[in-house]
């Protein structure tokens, strides 16, 4: 009842605005079909499929002024030859937003995400951003959390609730710099001994801090830091640097730390005190305006032992082909995977790949499982507007173990899937613009 409420005033607000001058109406729609097998928990196949839709809406220039709705959603229909089927749907967004001409006023309100350094947080409530002037930025947000589940329902205060504000700074010689405060409220209770115990609802109450500046012509440089006030410590730190060392040649260079980001209310604090190092290596180098090799290289150290990764790679207009590889506390793996697409006309296009690995699952074991996977398929757009997508996938699993200095067949399987997609886009104008 509540999704066909959800349609239904969709409907009536977009009814109400294509009386209004200079209205525009745009959207997708997309439907599609998955195939495949799966292992249940009891080690039987079941045959899955899934059927799925979404729709994504917009009604922008309401009354030739720039006021917009927007809205997407998504349906899902699971048909399984063994079990009982099923169906849901998620409401990501359905918002009311507007921006004055000077774009220096943006304001939305209903169901929308809020994307910031201290995480993203899906509300019903209200957002802000406004920018005064003199490279100053503000803004914040308010809201009830949106049900994990994506139903069309409103969370009760008591239930879950979250705020935030932010304050920036843009200038040439730093670049641009905010800081933000969010806080996450969400109840929570355990049962011990038959009996439900209430904890503090304190989910997360962070300090952000974002930070990038770009330099014309040689790069850019992006800093983000979190830090956790219950707990009173650095949450994540993310450092990373691009530099443009010649018209064909670029180099990356990334570092991340950061901690388990468990609720501040959560049994799950146990884990809480493990740490997570990670370094980065990148360099791309486009030979000309067809072919180009990349390399790259990963350093992690984690609470019990650390790990090295990886990729090698070459790209060409049409393909691209890695060769890739991990060694350390996860275990070794080496592999190959490749993609190619191929355009034959305006209309038709083939794709294909494959993807080959060999892997052990603990350290110091043989590396006798194997993965492997193709697929192929291609898209006809038959409208400029609208496409079909159609591919068949092939993937297999061997897992092996060794046990007294022989090998042992643990699981495998081997599973064809078929997917099938449809697209359509759209823009409309509902109104005429005054002469």
């Amino acid at each position: 009842m509540k999704l066909k409420q959800a349609i239904l005033t969709t409907l009536l607000v977009m009814g109400c605005a294509s009386v209004a001058q200079a209205t525009v109406f745009s959207g997708r729609v997309g439907l599609s079909s998955y195939l495949w097998k799966y292992r249940e928990a009891d080690s039987s196949d079941s045959q899955h499929l899934q059927n799925a839709g979404t729709v994504s809406l917009r009604v922008g220039r309401i009354g030739n002024q720039d006021l917009e709705i927007l809205t997407s959603m998504l349906g899902r229909y699971n048909v399984r030859n063994a079990g009982d089927n099923v169906h849901d749907y998620r409401v990501y967004d359905l918002q009311a937003r507007w921006k004055d001409r000077a774009k220096r006023v943006d304001l939305a309100g209903g169901r929308h995400r809020v994307y910031w350094p201290n995480g993203t947080v899906s509300i019903d409530g209200g957002s802000a951003a406004i920018h005064p002037g003199y490279g100053l930025q503000a803004g914040g947000y308010f809201g009830l959390l949106a049900p994990d589940d994506g139903r069309f329902k409103m969370t009760e205060y008591d239930k879950g609730h979250a705020f935030g504000a932010q304050l920036g700074y843009h200038s040439g010689a730093i670049g641009d710099v905010a800081f933000s405060f969010a806080q996450k409220n969400r109840a929570r209770s355990y049962i011990s001994s038959d009996t439900a115990i209430a904890v503090n609802n304190l989910d997360s109450r962070t300090l952000g801090l974002d930070w990038r500046r770009t330099i014309n012509r040689i790069g850019s440089v992006y800093g983000q830091a979190l830090y956790q006030l219950p707990q009173q410590r650095i949450g994540r730190v993310h450092l990373s640097a691009r530099w443009h060392a010649t018209e064909a040649l670029s180099l990356n260079g990334q570092f991340r730390y950061r901690r388990p980001d468990l609720p501040y209310n959560s049994i799950f604090w146990v884990f809480g005190e493990s740490r997570y190092y990670e370094g980065r290596l990148r360099a791309d180098y486009r030979i000309n305006p067809v072919w180009s090799v990349n390399a790259g290289g990963t350093y992690v150290n984690l609470s019990d032992g650390s790990s090295q990764r990886f990729d090698v790679g070459v790209g060409h207009k049409y393909f691209s082909l890695t060769l890739f590889g991990r060694a350390g506390w996860p275990g070794n793996t080496i592999g190959v995977s490749g993609d190619a697409t191929y355009p034959i006309n305006d209309r038709w296009t083939l794709r294909g790949g494959t993807h080959l690995s060999r892997y052990e699952l603990i350290e110091d074991t043989p590396e006798t499982s194997t993965e492997e996977s193709a697929w192929a398929g291609g898209t006809w757009r038959w409208i400029p507007q609208s496409t079909l997508d159609v591919e068949v996938q092939f993937v297999s699993q061997l897992l092996k173990s060794e046990e007294g200095g022989e090998q042992g067949y643990v699981a495998g399987r081997r599973d064809l899937r078929l997917m099938i997609r449809a697209s359509w886009w759209f823009f409309r104008r509902l109104g005429t613009v005054p002469g």
